[in-house]
């Protein structure tokens, strides 16, 4: 496999997954941000379906796959990006796993079953109502997380949970277990 994004655990550790040229149009999530965000995620993975919404290389979706997500849906319109999740998936033998998704993600639509939503869209397209979003999509008892820069301070909600990371930061959101 050409360079790409290494997988940092699970079952695929060091294994990588396919990647355009530059970092543009996919500016893949930095190393140090997944790692922080399966560290906070913990067992949450285990318990549903993980949505990897502006997917990109799909570099998200393959981790909480690797590390034990029993079902993963990546949504991302970007041909090229498209090209390389869909031989990652080949070469990860991923297909019975991965659904891949070529839709932009702002028009993504789905019952909220999914124990983890994360977005990660392009900061020049972000906005607030990303994070509402993600919630719509995250099942009772789920997390919602969205990939932030830094350099936007933003107010959010209560009980929303802020983690930075250089020039990220992780916006996360618990849902309510069903009454």
């Amino acid at each position: 496999m050409k360079p790409g994004i290494r997988l940092s655990g699970g079952e695929w550790r060091g294994r990588k997954v396919h990647a355009p040229p530059g970092l543009e149009p996919t500016r893949p999530t930095p190393g140090i941000v997944r790692e922080a965000l399966f560290s906070i995620l913990g067992g949450a993975i285990l318990e549903g379906p993980f949505c990897d919404l502006y997917a990109g290389t799909g570099a998200v979706a393959f981790e909480a796959l690797s590390r034990g997500a029993p079902r993963a849906v990546a949504v991302e319109r970007d041909p090229a990006a498209l090209e390389c999740l869909r031989r990652s998936c080949d070469d990860l033998h991923a297909s019975d796993r991965l659904e891949i998704v070529p839709l932009d993600a702002g028009r993504f639509q789905r019952a909220p079953v999914h124990a983890v939503v994360f977005a990660d869209p392009p900061f020049s397209i972000i906005h607030e109502a990303i994070l509402e979003r993600c919630f719509a999509l995250t099942r009772p008892g789920g997390v919602a997380v969205l990939q932030w820069p830094s350099d936007r301070p933003t107010q959010w909600p209560e009980g929303v949970e802020v983690r930075r990371y250089g020039s990220s930061q992780l916006v996360i959101q618990r849902k309510p277990e069903a009454a």
